[in-house]
């Protein structure tokens, strides 16, 4: 992972043509493509990722186009882009604005995370998590891990009520991702050995998918949530 900016948050993405309305809400953007992709063989993937207290615009440069992201909508669909050719645009939380660019390779998947700024009053943060999926199993699902916050020591995903440990030793940073069955699935975030928080509930797994577990700074706590590492179409 690769910390990109540590200001005022803001995100404009700059060379992308949305045939989209102004205001995209949380509900439609799985299926509106905000960028434009190149060859499949070519195409790369990015996500935009609310990990903050406050709601998140994402904006185009050169239109209106939004999407907004929050608490109950926290992560957006993977949309698909030309590989190699640097995309830039806008996030917006709180009244303050972050310029944001970055390049992904052919068949890498980026998220884009906004999170709150590490003191009370501090400028808010932007960082980019990269993954090159090799996984791919059609019996199996898969769950990844991305530790976001440094203060969570020795941060461990367990099955709540018994004794299994889905996903630890990610440093901060980082990320890990393993196979699981799809089965109905609720994880609990330990930091230090002991439990941070209540259980998180995934719902049922679906074999052939991917999920996503963030850990997140919240003020002085730690808070996990999830995302469905679905594709836009």
């Amino acid at each position: 992972m690769k910390n990109v900016l540590s200001q005022p948050l803001r995100f404009v993405l700059r060379g992308l043509a949305l045939s989209v309305p102004f205001a995209i809400q949380p509900a439609m953007a799985a299926d509106i493509p905000l960028y434009p992709s190149g060859p499949a063989e070519d195409s790369s993937f990015v996500r935009f990722v609310d990990g903050g207290s406050q709601s998140v615009d994402v904006t185009s440069a050169g239109s209106k186009a939004r999407l907004t992201l929050d608490a109950a909508n926290p992560a957006s669909h993977f949309f698909p882009i030309a590989a190699g050719k640097p995309v830039a645009g806008t996030l917006t939380a709180g009244g303050a604005h972050q310029d944001v660019s970055a390049t992904v390779k052919p068949g890498e998947f980026v998220s884009i995370v906004a999170l709150d700024g590490a003191q009370k009053g501090a400028r808010s943060q932007v960082v980019t998590v990269r993954e090159k999926p090799d996984d791919f199993n059609a019996l199996k699902a898969s769950v990844g891990f991305y530790n976001l916050d440094a203060h969570c020591a020795t941060p461990t995903l367990k099955v709540p009520g018994r004794d299994i440990v889905l996903l630890d030793g990610v440093a901060a940073g980082q990320s890990k991702r393993r196979q699981v069955n799809p089965v109905a699935l609720s994880v609990q975030l330990a930091c230090g050995g002991q439990p941070v928080g209540q259980p998180l509930n995934l719902g049922a797994l679906v074999a052939g998918q991917r999920y996503t577990v963030f850990l997140v700074p919240a003020g002085a706590q730690s808070r996990i949530f999830f995302a469905n590492d679905a594709v836009s179409r």
